[in-house]
Order: structure tokens, then C-alpha cells, then sequence
């Protein structure tokens, strides 16, 4: 189960539009978290302080200039876990300087986090680019579980009584992307949340000679399919019912990235959860590109979980209250 968030932050009000959902998350599932913020001077900064530096034996320009920067950056981070203790959620604070992702990845391994809660955008000063650009390639490179929140969605949320009802889980019938089921079924029976396992089926068009129809045969190929999809859903949903959990199962019908989405406005007050191989770029496999898709895309906040580094959470109680902010 998780134990302890870190939650970067760029020092805009974008980036902490997630707070509110954070709180709600992190009390649900009594953790602490802790509010970071990596500072990345642009080169031309860098450059100019370190020409600076270089021409002072005592008390360096460019160093007095790092201290304050991270004492700014501090007494931000300090008054927000202020906040957030008054709602009942212990809140350490940590900053680091250097290139963003990497140091997000590093705070998160030293405070001995489990899960990285982080916008899906915002723009700081202090950071030489999009927190957006910046939470895709954690969710590709991180160690463990990263949660993306999109901003706005968790602002509007903030003085009302919302919780997450539901956790949507997509399967494709591959042991990767199952690598998401755990910590979706821990995050449900802890939080008293209804599981959803989809399985999205799309069959590619097949070519065929004018005089020959194949319509009944691909009928058949499509039913047998639709079976085989069910049938590995009801599995799932078995084996998550014996643990007390409230599962259903849906079949999709169409690009998975787009269906999800769309399963997912169906309703509203959920979190999707789903396993990415944690590749970039020509090697990217088919559920890392919906991951990225469905993050950009539903609004709902999103669990992304590499299968190469995924444990299996403790279970967790599933007659845990209800907690709503």
C-alpha cells in the first residue's frame, strides 16, 4: 500500500490547483506527502551567475543567489504543508536544483516515497519548461506509481463535498497491463470505491478478393473474441471479489485510448489506473501511447504504473469509509 507521496510543485497556481486532491487522496489513504519543488535555471542564468561566482573567493554571487531562491521557494512549500496539516495531513517539504525530471525522481527515492502526485501542467519561473512536458517523461521513467492530476479539474473540486467513486482499470489481457491491479484494487477497497475492469476491442479490417465474402466468417471471428475478452474479465473481477472488493466489468468497442476516455465521461468522481511499458519515442509499445493518450485526454486523474518495477501493495480493508473534502 501506499505510504507517502511527493507532490512537485513549480511555484504557480496551476500546479498546486492539485492540492485539494491531493489532500482528499492522501487522507483517504492516510499518508503523508511531501511538497517538492525542483529549480532548473535557464542556461543563460546558470551561465552568468557561474562567471560571477568565478570572480569572487568569499561568498559567491551565484551561491547567495541559490540560498535565496530556495529560501523562497521553501516558505512557499512550508505554508502550503501549513494548510494542508490543518486538514489533517502530514506534509514535509524538500528542494533540489537541477534538470526537473531527474530531481523529481531523486526526491521522491530519498523521502522514501511510493507515489509521485503531480500536475499535468503549469509553468513556474523557477523551471525552465512545462510542468506538462515534464510529468509525461516522469511517468515513463519513474520507479514508482505517478498519479496525473490535471489542475483545473482538481480546482473545482475544492470546497465541495467530491470524492472519487470510482476506479476505472483497462486490461488488454497482457500480465503488463495487469501490473496496475493491485494498487488499483489497495486504492478501492481503502477508499471505498466501486472497481471498473475494461477491455477495449477493436478488429482491423481485413482485405479480401472481390466474389468472396467473408462477412460471416469475420461475425464469427469477432463473437469468438468478444467471448474470449468477457470471459478474461469475469476472471479478473472473481479474484477481486473474494477480497470484498465492488467490481464490474464493460466491454468496449473501438480505439482503447478514445473508449476509455469515453467510458470514463460517462460517469463522473473517477481515477483511472493503468500499467505503461515506461518507453519513449520509435520503442514506444501500444499501452504506453494510451496512457500518454488517456492522461491528455479524460480530465479524471490518472495512475500510471510501470510493469518492470510494479510490487504487489498490501492489501488494504475494503469497508474503509467514504472521504470526501
Amino acid at each position: 500500500m501506499f505510504t507517502k507521496a511527493l507532490v512537485p510543485l513549480d511555484g504557480t497556481e496551476v500546479s498546486e490547483g492539485i492540492i485539494p486532491f491531493v489532500t482528499q487522496f492522501a487522507r483517504g489513504l492516510d499518508i503523508g506527502v511531501v511538497l517538492a519543488t525542483a529549480v532548473e535555471l535557464d542556461p543563460l542564468r546558470e551561465g552568468l551567475l557561474n562567471r560571477i561566482a568565478g570572480g569572487l573567493t568569499e561568498t559567491p554571487a551565484a551561491d547567495a543567489l541559490r540560498e535565496r531562491i530556495e529560501r523562497d521557494v521553501k516558505n512557499r512549500l512550508e505554508d502550503l504543508a501549513d494548510r494542508m496539516a490543518l486538514e489533517g495531513i502530514a506534509a514535509e517539504t524538500s528542494v533540489r536544483f537541477g534538470p526537473v525530471s531527474d530531481s523529481v525522481i531523486a526526491m521522491a527515492q530519498d523521502a522514501g516515497c511510493d507515489l509521485i502526485a503531480m500536475s499535468t501542467r503549469g509553468r513556474g519561473v523557477v523551471s525552465s519548461g512545462l510542468l506538462g512536458s515534464v510529468t509525461y517523461k516522469i511517468m515513463h521513467e519513474s520507479p514508482i506509481p505517478v498519479l496525473a492530476i490535471t489542475p483545473e479539474r482538481a480546482g473545482e473540486r475544492w470546497d465541495t463535498d467530491y470524492g472519487v467513486r470510482q476506479v476505472i482499470v483497462p486490461l488488454d489481457g497482457s500480465e503488463l497491463a495487469e501490473a496496475a491491479l493491485p494498487y488499483a484494487a489497495a486504492i478501492a477497497g481503502r477508499m471505498n470505491m466501486k472497481m471498473t475492469l475494461v477491455r477495449a476491442l477493436s478488429i482491423d479490417n481485413i482485405a479480401y478478393s472481390e466474389g468472396y465474402n467473408l462477412g460471416n466468417m469475420l461475425n464469427e471471428a469477432e463473437a469468438e473474441i468478444e467471448a474470449d475478452a468477457r470471459r478474461y474479465l469475469i476472471s479478473q473481477a472473481r479474484r477481486l471479489r473474494e477480497e470484498g472488493l465492488d467490481v464490474q466489468t464493460e466491454i468496449l468497442r473501438g480505439s482503447a485510448s478514445s473508449e476509455i476516455v469515453a467510458q470514463s465521461r460517462q460517469t463522473d468522481h473517477n481515477m483511472i489506473a493503468l500499467a505503461t511499458h515506461g518507453r519513449s519515442g520509435v520503442n514506444r509499445l501500444l499501452m504506453g501511447s494510451v496512457a500518454e493518450a488517456v492522461v491528455r485526454a479524460s480530465g479524471d486523474p490518472v495512475l500510471v504504473v510501470r510493469p518492470s518495477t510494479a510490487v504487489t501493495p498490501d492489501p488494504a480493508p475494503s469497508n474503509a469509509p467514504v472521504v470526501a473534502t
